[in-house]
């Protein structure tokens, strides 16, 4: 399949900045929302929120140098050539790929990092240990897998300077293969991004529950794929580019900054939306308002204790009654997808507690203040 030049003509100085600006503020907006979220629900901040914060942070690096790429690198444009069209070094196109460099090396470890924060955001949904167990599981698989691309990133060249020191067409010499090492990271990311947003569904599925609830709880958790469409945008992009260069070698190695142009901009875009993705199921406060008001009401007890009698905090018994410290939860934790509030459930009838792993966490405790 032949791919032509004007394919790639739409990675434009103006589009990567303008892009890479929008695509760098918007995660920062989103997160600060969900801590803003967890304000309003009055869930306190995890370890999973503060993950995502890492993942900001090498979001927004990442962004300010693929912005640099496009304005001292020439990113997106062609390359310049010698009287006699032979490659020649410039200042932009050593910018370039060390802008690629670091690009790549931070893009691929915020990768695993958003893929954790959302396996810990799972873990303090779902409480049953074979879910906990399956989830450290897939949490280290991450771990493995983003250490070990983002090391073979910083180690592809042999000294490391000779990635932006040489031109691409000899890096062969001192460099293992690069572009076999692209296509395993584009594939196995997609495969893992799969895998991570569809552990939870047999953990919803097996929930003594509607299965119209469960498709609503599943919707919500899922939110999170929208990352699957920038992973599959970035997999055609380099492999537009593989065709290419097989096609067209010479062609490829004189105008490297503007033929890769698009695999580096898309693995960018797939951070940002990830990250996005990753805080949209943690926004459910913010626009379900009712469901807060029933939580601080406590109709929500007749909602997941329909037995129980109890319609308030007030009527809570033993450890719930209120005091100057606020009101007391020593070892139990009911949580949700969206709105939560601690509480304990040591004098409660067995036979009115949850009997889904979805709402009872042991070992934790909080304070709840009116």
């Amino acid at each position: 399949m032949q791919i032509s030049r004007p394919l790639f003509d739409q990675y434009t100085k103006p589009v990567l900045v303008g892009n890479g600006v929008a695509f760098t503020v918007l995660p920062i907006i989103v997160v600060s929302l969900r801590f803003y979220a967890r304000r309003v629900a009055r869930v306190a901040v995890g370890i999973d929120d503060w993950c995502i914060v890492v993942a900001l942070v090498l979001c927004t690096a990442a962004g300010v140098v693929l912005i640099l790429a496009a304005e001292i690198g020439g990113m997106g444009q062609h390359q310049q050539l010698g009287p006699g069209g032979e490659l020649i070094h410039t200042a932009a196109l050593t910018n370039y790929e060390k802008c690629r460099y670091i690009n790549e090396i931070l893009t691929t470890l915020n990768l695993g990092v958003i893929k954790i924060s959302i396996l810990l955001f799972y873990r303090r949904i779902f409480v049953v240990r074979p879910f906990k167990i399956a989830s450290a599981v897939m949490m280290a698989i991450v771990a493995c897998w983003a250490v070990s691309f983002t090391s073979a990133m910083a180690a592809q060249c042999s000294p490391v300077p000779y990635f932006w020191e040489s031109f691409e067409i000899d890096y062969p010499k001192k460099c293992f293969e690069v572009q076999k090492m692209y296509q395993g990271l584009a594939y196995s990311d997609l495969v893992l991004d799969v895998l991570v947003l569809a552990l939870p569904i047999p953990v919803i599925a097996s929930l003594q529950l509607p299965w119209r609830t469960k498709i609503k709880i599943i919707d919500i958790l899922l939110l999170g794929s929208v990352v699957l469409a920038s992973g599959i945008a970035r997999v055609t992009s380099f492999m537009q580019v593989v065709t290419f260069t097989n096609n067209n070698p010479e062609a490829f190695y004189i105008d490297t900054p503007y033929l890769t142009a698009g695999p580096l901009f898309w693995i960018f875009a797939e951070n940002a939306i990830a990250i996005i993705g990753a805080c949209l199921p943690t926004l459910a406060p913010l626009w379900t308002r009712q469901r807060l008001k029933q939580y601080r009401s406590g109709s929500y007890f007749k909602r997941v204790w329909p037995k129980s009698s109890l319609k308030s905090y007030d009527e809570l018994p033993g450890p719930y009654r209120v005091t100057k410290h606020g009101e007391h939860a020593s070892n139990r934790q009911l949580v949700g997808l969206g709105p939560a509030t601690s509480v304990t459930a040591d004098d409660v009838a067995l036979e009115d507690r949850p009997r889904n792993g979805i709402n009872v966490q042991t070992t934790l405790s909080s304070n709840y203040t009116r």
